[in-house]
């Protein structure tokens, strides 16, 4: 049945279902098949192709049940704002990359480091750079924070817990022996403090870390405060259940770094109108959305 579910793939690449009624067709058809498959399956889209597997506890299954790429919005602001003539984009918890893919295939004189600490993660994320034979993005094989040295990894993809939506997520303590193994971990800081980058680069980091989100911006502080430089992240319960969460310290940083906080959409916001987005979930969701940090007028449009 998998080979025959990704002849049908190639026969009919995931772009051509472009209206909800084709959207649906191909819902309906992958329904009534999903428990033969085993994938993995190569799915086309238009500049670029990416391994997803149909299995319930993968979020690549995401391709197949909702026939496009995730975060539509977020992708399109971050590649209407890398316009100079020098771009860099910095993936921080790539997964498999269908951020870092799809911004290597539209922005033009783009760099891309996609960060991923995942043993299985950081596998698929290079598979599928090279199945595409791109030349601009650098796997990087570290996690992300304000600290540097050495951190557990919880690895979701060997774990049947639902604490987090992608591939895993990082923590200070061992949760797990069966699937909690050490990472090296390091600050955007340190990374990219001998790199040479110019007043004319565009930087815009997009974070999606699982709560260890504002960790890594704090280490990202230089970036924000040097170069003309953005940041898109996630915020969730996560986030706020981290034992490093204090509002004062990120509304300091924020003034410190003259910085706003604005939705997908452009409209500012508070960290407090953040918090009571939480407050207003229900217990079977645990994100109110990506919101972008910057100190720059960006195109919203």
């Amino acid at each position: 049945m998998d080979t025959f579910f990704q002849n049908f793939c190639n026969k009919y690449p995931i772009y051509l279902f472009n209206t909800k009624f084709k959207k649906k067709i191909f819902y309906i058809f992958f329904s009534l098949i999903q428990f033969f498959l085993k994938g993995p399956f190569l799915i086309k889209f238009k500049l670029f192709s990416i391994f997803v597997y149909p299995d319930k506890n993968d979020y690549t299954r995401y391709i197949l049940t909702r026939v496009s790429l995730p975060d539509i919005s977020e992708r399109k602001l971050i590649i209407n704002n890398l316009t100079n003539h020098k771009n860099i984009f910095i993936d921080c918890g790539a997964n498999s990359g269908f951020y870092s893919l799809d911004v290597s295939t539209l922005v033009k004189n783009v760099e891309i480091f996609a960060f991923e600490p995942s043993d299985k993660e950081f596998m698929f994320l290079k598979k599928n750079i090279e199945i595409n034979n791109i030349k601009n993005i650098t796997p990087v094989k570290l996690a992300l924070g304000d600290e540097i040295g050495e951190i557990y990894f919880n690895d979701m993809r060997s774990s049947n817990l639902n604490f987090a939506s992608g591939g895993g997520y990082v923590s200070k303590n061992l949760v797990d022996k069966s699937f909690s193994y050490k990472v090296n971990i390091t600050t955007l800081n340190n990374y990219f403090n001998s790199f040479k980058i110019t007043e004319d680069t565009s930087i815009f980091i997009k974070i999606d870390l699982e709560g260890y989100d504002f960790n890594a911006i704090y280490g990202a502080s230089e970036l924000l405060e040097k170069y003309d430089c953005s940041i898109i992240f996630e915020f969730s319960k996560m986030i706020i259940n981290n034992e490093d969460y204090s509002p004062e310290k990120i509304n300091n940083f924020i003034k410190q770094h003259n910085l706003k906080i604005y939705d997908i959409y452009g409209k500012g916001l508070s960290l407090n109108d953040l918090e009571r987005k939480i407050q207003q979930l229900d217990n079977a969701h645990d994100t109110c959305g990506n919101y972008i940090l910057t100190k720059k007028n960006l195109n919203f449009s």
